[in-house]
């Protein structure tokens, strides 16, 4: 039986992670480290603890499970500037994994994103990059990282461009490199890898989840 933390169980990602872990008959408890008790779902494995993302470190008990996955992640405008949506997608995991790494937490697995890569001239990829750079230079055992494009599934916010987009979509399929990918499909990725650690890395193409 496997414990596991998730981190961001009450985002679209992360809420699809938390019922699919809660599902599986391998998973004996999930640990959301949250700000907000009252957004995760409270489903039956769920071990909600309410924390404070500006001191992890004193939050180590979160931190005593088999595997850890982050979820986390903010829009420009939700965050309210670039520098803020940084400390969301790039600070703020990084803090996570270096905290598990030193907790001997044998396999961290990540939402990262297509065309992730800390040389890009796009910021929003640029960051990406830069935060599976920062994981891999912590070694992990296991390394999961899943890179998805556009992701399809019904967020507590609106995101004017990724509705259009999903809807062009759907009318034009893009290639397989670029197709939409659901939320679920996502969770039931990543929870696949957890059950199933690789060796050292796992890179999740888009491709990929699609197929879950």
């Amino acid at each position: 039986m496997l414990k596991c933390t998730l981190f961001g169980s009450s985002g679209l990602v992360g809420a699809a992670c938390l019922k699919e872990l809660s599902a599986r008959k391998e998973i004996s408890e999930i640990v959301c480290p949250v700000r907000n008790p009252e957004n995760t779902e409270k489903l039956p494995k769920a071990k909600i603890i309410p924390v404070d993302f500006n001191n992890l470190k004193d939050s180590k008990d979160c931190f005593q499970t088999d595997a850890v996955i982050c979820c986390l992640g903010s829009t420009r405008k939700k965050a309210g500037n670039a520098k803020e949506r940084a400390i969301v997608d790039l600070h703020i995991p990084l803090t996570i994994a270096a905290i598990a790494k030193e907790c001997g937490v044998n396999h961290f697995l990540v939402v990262s994103a297509q065309g992730a890569n800390s040389k890009s001239w796009i910021p929003y990829n640029k960051t990406k990059g830069m935060l599976e750079d920062g994981l891999e230079f912590l070694q992990f055992p296991s390394l999961t990282i899943a890179r998805p494009s556009l992701l399809l599934g019904k967020r507590k916010e609106k995101r004017f461009l990724e509705d259009l987009a999903a809807k062009m979509f759907t009318k034009v399929p893009p290639p397989a490199f670029w197709r939409p990918v659901s939320a679920d499909s996502v969770a039931r990725a990543l929870v696949e890898s957890v059950l199933q650690p690789p060796g050292k890395k796992r890179i999740l193409f888009n491709r990929l989840l699609g197929m879950f």
